[in-house]
């Protein structure tokens, strides 16, 4: 065989050509034996005063009937301010958003022993009732223990002045995490989904003998202690990774979770199922909670490597972070903390891209997922402690004092970090094709296993596929590798079926695709597809199917009994065949395009459906541009303009490291202008914004400009000025490592940098459309 090889490749030098040129035809086979799907087993379920209901077998949710792939988005109400929830809310929703996990911290609801504050941003009940108003079921984290980078992870100062041990039986710690969850409970009455509410899950705890927090009483260049257990502190971990350790204490932990459950239950917190974290040997509570999984790509709590979690496996069987505690094929695979962004620390500054993220969610659905899980889907600003004198974010562990923006979807302000889109068409796609999806199992090419993260020149695929239907899942990206190269060449043939039927095609570099196969689009019986499914709507009676295609990678389609049609993606791309529409978008409309209320609209700007309206934000420019289909004009794009307006701002810079921002007119908003944002375009290391003689906002500098979102300051605003500090980035920093070449400062003449380059008012305008019927 090597010999052959030899020959091969010898041959290949001799005629000029690379292994690129020659024809890479893999093959991959349905399994003789379907998966076993198991009922009865988990005490897991409920039903609504509707007649509604939620199921949960072995490998898949079921809602009123149907199997589903939930969309998890997390977004800590806390973290943002209580005016503009609503707004996120929708826009979360927009990005194809189904259950919204949030956090309750603790110590911002009881920062002193016998104070509780459920007003203003920490008003749960209220955010609960905008998740009920818009139909976004919520999955509710009561802690205690929460993390969230939150500082001791959010336990209140005063729990470490008290002689108990925390996340243990201890009868003190107990009789205060009860007191916790009844406070819990009188907020949520009324609002579950055995109620007719919006909350349909809960987790316990948080990494129960996994990882901890440092405690935040702490003295310089002393050792952390951390918030374990008292036994589980030779065993606790920084973040989430594999555990090598043997526990000893299992019973202690999983005890302890059965006893948390018993309270929140007695509380009145009764939910169709709960959850708790399940990665990395973390305790579990037998079969009463769905253990979740995780994926962090960019770590800031490790060093930067390539990871595994680009390389297709049966994740069904074989969760990431294993060993796990809990037997994998009794459960649906749930993740719940899916890095599509990551938070920066001072050290470390990782940058996230679209890309990754898109990669990352099509490996892990291709692998047998059935739940995704975003942390954070939606960024925010952890509040200054009451006291003014730190931070309630995680400060030991190197976390500014304000921002958690995390490079989510949507960021601190609510703006469009570039995954939000590459995201939402996979969650398109998962909301018209999912109850297809969910039941098939996963098949993985003979010789996965060898497969490692720096191999850049094999395939790396894997098909789900139930009954001969199916779908391929390919991904050509691998995070901390700059150096992929396209796939060309390829032809997979599945279950005998070549595909493409002749030729071939190829994945570009970093792309990453799914590929449909014998799958039945209202009666017409589509052979193959080298092109993504995107949605499907109602063509006044006509079903239409949408595709879009990768850049650089051809798109053809086989019907049952047709010849392969091949066509140029774009809106002039529809065809129709036995009665069912067939239209191809390029990658940008694809990107662009989002369903609402059973339309299509394609559009550059922001869309943010509420229930009467749906409006359009977008920064700088005044003039929006639309598409909405079905309608009279077709794919023909509409124009609507808006009044510009451009407020004054006086910029002072005051010595090197401050300016003093002075602009009145950003804190009242035209009815045109949705937020004014500060752009702060600078290279430094830190920067910090003052108002009324308090931190409001911080940033750790990543190379790219600061977008401050002034709407939660504008009362301040109108006869303050806001007043910014800045750090230099001096030369050697640990962070730059974390950065490409082309946003390197230049240290050519001195070992630090600080540049204040410009501060400006940047409008977000907004217009309002109908919602069509």
């Amino acid at each position: 065989m090597k010999r052959d090889l030899v020959y091969l490749a010898a041959a290949l030098m001799l005629a000029g050509c690379s292994q690129q040129d020659v024809n890479k035809e893999y093959v991959i086979n349905s399994p003789s034996q379907p998966k076993e799907i198991r009922t009865g087993h988990l005490d897991m379920g409920g039903t609504a005063p509707d007649g509604g209901s939620i199921e949960v077998n072995n490998y898949y949710m079921s809602i009123d009937g149907k199997s589903v792939v939930p969309v998890m988005g997390e977004f800590h109400y806390t973290r943002y301010p209580a005016e503009q929830w609503e707004q996120e809310i929708v826009k979360m929703k927009a990005g194809g958003v189904t259950v919204l996990p949030t956090y309750v911290f603790w110590a911002l609801h009881q920062p002193e022993e016998g104070v509780w504050d459920w007003s203003g941003n920490r008003n749960l009940r209220h955010f609960l009732e905008l998740c009920k108003k818009h139909s976004m079921p919520v999955i509710i984290r009561i802690g205690p223990f929460c993390h969230g980078e939150m500082r001791q992870g959010s336990f209140p100062d005063w729990i470490f002045a008290k002689p108990l041990v925390v996340r243990s039986n201890d009868p003190l710690y107990l009789h205060y995490v009860n007191l916790h969850y009844l406070e819990i409970g009188k907020q949520l009455a009324g609002l579950y989904y055995k109620d007719g509410g919006p909350i349909i899950g809960c987790q316990l705890e948080n990494e129960m003998q996994h990882s901890a927090a440092p405690w935040g009483t702490i003295y310089p260049g002393e050792p952390f202690d951390y918030t374990s257990a008292d036994y589980d502190k030779d065993i606790t971990l920084i973040g989430v990774g594999v555990q090598t350790k043997e526990i000893t204490t299992k019973e202690q932990g999983e005890e302890h979770m059965r006893t948390l459950l018993k309270m929140a239950k007695e509380a009145g917190i009764i939910t169709p199922f709960y959850t708790a974290t399940g990665w990395g040997n973390a305790a579990v509570i037998d079969n009463q909670a769905i253990p979740v999984t995780s994926a962090y790509t960019y770590p800031f709590w490790e060093e930067p490597r390539m990871s595994p979690f680009m390389l297709f496996k049966d994740i069904h069987a074989h969760p990431d972070y294993e060993p796990v505690r809990y037997a994998p094929t009794d459960f649906p695979s749930f993740c719940a903390e899916m890095g599509a962004g990551i938070q920066m620390i001072y050290s470390q500054r990782p940058l996230v891209t679209a890309r990754a993220a898109q990669a990352l969610m099509i490996r892990t659905l291709g692998s047998g997922c059935n739940g995704i899980g975003y942390y954070m889907y939606h960024g925010g600003s952890t509040p200054l402690r009451a006291d003014h004198i730190g931070s309630y974010q995680d400060e030991p562990m190197g976390m500014p004092k304000i921002s958690y923006d995390f490079q989510a979807p949507l960021g601190e302000f609510g703006l469009e970090h570039e995954s939000y889109r590459y995201l939402r068409t996979i969650h398109s796609f998962l909301a018209d094709f999912g109850d297809i999806l969910a039941p098939m199992e996963t098949v993985l090419p003979k010789g996965w296993e060898r497969l490692t993260p720096d191999n850049r020149d094999d395939l790396r695929y894997a098909m789900r596929v139930k009954d001969g239907s199916g779908f391929l899942f390919m991904v050509n990206f691998q995070d901390h590798d700059n150096d992929r190269h396209d796939l060309s060449n390829l032809a997979i043939t599945v279950d005998g079926m070549r595909i493409p039927e002749t030729g071939t095609f190829t994945l570009p570099k970093d792309e990453s695709m799914i590929l449909p196969f014998n799958i039945d689009l209202s009666g017409a019986m589509l052979k193959y597809a080298t092109a993504f499914p995107l949605m499907k709507i109602d063509d006044n009676g006509t079903p239409h199917y949408f595709f879009f295609a990768a850049e650089g990678m051809q798109p053809e389609y086989k019907f049952d009994g047709e010849e392969v049609r091949k066509v140029e993606a774009g809106l002039n791309s529809t065809f129709d065949i036995n009665n069912v529409r067939i239209t191809t978008l390029t990658l940008e409309q694809a990107l662009n395009a989002c369903k609402v209320n059973g339309k299509l609209y394609i559009t550059s700007a922001t869309i943010v459906p509420y229930v009467d309206h749906i409006e359009l934000h977008q920064l700088s420019d005044n003039k929006f541009s639309y598409i909405e289909y079905p309608s009279a004009e077709g794919f023909e794009e509409k124009v609507i303009e808006v009044e510009a307006v451009n407020p004054k701002c006086e910029v002072t810079k005051v010595g090197v490291r401050h300016a003093n921002v002075h602009c009145p007119e950003a804190a009242q908003n035209p009815k045109q202008v949705n937020e004014y944002f500060m752009q702060v375009d600078y290279t430094a290391d830190v920067a910090m914004a003052f108002l009324n003689n308090q931190m409001v906002q911080d940033e750790f500098w990543h190379g790219t400009p600061w977008m401050i979102g002034l709407n939660r300051h504008a009362h301040h605003l109108k006869d303050k000025d806001m007043v910014f500090y800045f750090r230099p980035m001096y030369q050697g920093h640990t962070c730059l490592r974390d950065l490409p070449s082309e946003l390197q400062p230049d240290f050519s003449e001195s070992a630090q940098v600080l540049d204040i380059r410009s501060i400006s008012i940047v409008p977000q305008y907004r217009v309002s459309l109908p919602l069509a019927q």
